[in-house]
């Protein structure tokens, strides 16, 4: 049987234990020294050592406010490739995907109907030549007799009316048969212009009519990103400024120059549409998300030099000089201005920090 006096012993020597090793713990994570202001973390530099440092002044300036308004990539020419006639789709040889150059045959449909309407045509054309042939012979003829006073005037009336009617029908069937040749090159269709085929909307079978695209095609070279920016801001925007550029998952950044303003804003979103134009040697996607970065109106601002701002994983420091000592400060930055970073907390207009040596 254990002791009651040896069991409270080791009781105690626990509790000393436990109580030391939290005394320790407390002493590690720094309990024991002065606190510091809530938001500010500091710690004292060697100032005689850093004395003769380079440094910088805190000032207050204003700059341009510059926003990044979101955007997408948008071939600058979309179209419809529809028929101007109804027609069976007999062919259609490219798929979405498929690059094509201009002339290219993307559907063809069926040409029987407007084949047999331009032989009617050209049928109609030949009597109505021959038939008018024989109209300019009486007129010739009922002319030389009225010259001779052998028939009446009525007569003469008569025949020329005959030859100008027979005339008017030759015209007719003539303009009859560039329709119907028309008609036979619209059961062709082709590309326009280089382009990249975006969606293909029927299939050989189906009834192709006018006004119902059969394909979708787009530029393949010559994009543009287009953005709504606030009305506001679309204010300051006129064609051919340009603009910078970033696009998603790119570290690139390109120009872009402004070629098309929407004329009214969205009611809904007060928004204005803002298309501006990339060089076609930009490697962009149509489709692809990027920013239009756009300065509207001024900010009063905080500003240090870049390089007084130390960075250590996710915190910011600064080696503020107060007095003759050089305290340690944690900031926290914002946007960057020509050389400058913004300093969102931590400091305030006139301290004092240190740039770093030369060669350091």
């Amino acid at each position: 049987m254990i002791h009651p006096t040896y069991s409270r012993t080791k009781l105690i020597y626990a509790l000393i234990a436990v109580a030391a090793l939290i005394l320790f713990l407390v002493w590690m994570q720094g309990g024991f020294k002065d606190k510091v202001e809530p938001g500010v973390s500091e710690s004292v530099t060697n100032g005689e050592a850093e004395a003769r440092a380079p440094t910088a002044k805190a000032v207050r300036k204003e700059v341009e406010k510059v926003f990044a308004w979101p955007g997408t990539v948008a071939a600058r020419t979309v179209v419809q490739i529809a028929p101007k006639i109804p027609g069976r789709i007999l062919e259609i040889p490219v798929r979405a995907g498929d690059r094509v150059k201009k002339d290219r045959v993307l559907a063809r449909l069926d040409e029987r109907e407007t084949r047999s309407r331009l032989g009617q045509a050209r049928a109609a054309l030949a009597a109505a030549e021959a038939q008018a042939g024989h109209a300019r012979a009486d007129a010739r003829r009922i002319q030389n007799l009225y010259d001779k006073e052998a028939v009446t005037r009525q007569a003469l009336d008569a025949a020329l009316a005959a030859a100008r009617t027979a005339e008017a029908q030759v015209r007719a069937a003539k303009e009859a048969i560039r329709e119907a040749e028309s008609s036979q090159a619209e059961t062709v269709l082709r590309a326009p212009f280089d382009g990249v085929v975006v969606e293909r909307r029927l299939e050989p079978g189906d009834m192709a009519l006018p006004g119902s695209p059969v394909l979708v095609l787009q530029e393949s070279q010559r994009f543009r990103i287009e953005s709504a920016v606030p009305a506001e801001c679309a204010g300051l925007v006129e064609i051919g400024h340009e603009l910078k550029v970033r696009i998603a998952n790119s570290e690139k950044e390109f120009k872009a120059v402004v070629d098309e303003i929407q004329p009214a804003a969205d009611p809904k979103t007060r928004t204005v549409l803002v298309k501006a134009r990339l060089s076609e040697d930009s490697g962009v996607q149509p489709g692809a998300f990027g920013w239009i970065y756009q300065g509207c109106g001024q900010d009063e601002v905080l500003l240090l030099p870049v390089s007084a701002v130390s960075r250590v994983g996710q915190l910011e420091s600064v080696r503020l000089v107060i007095g003759d000592k050089v305290r340690l400060r944690h900031v926290r930055t914002g946007k960057r201005h020509d050389g400058q970073i913004e300093i969102l907390s931590g400091l305030e207009e006139g301290d004092t920090v240190l740039l770093p040596e030369a060669g350091r």
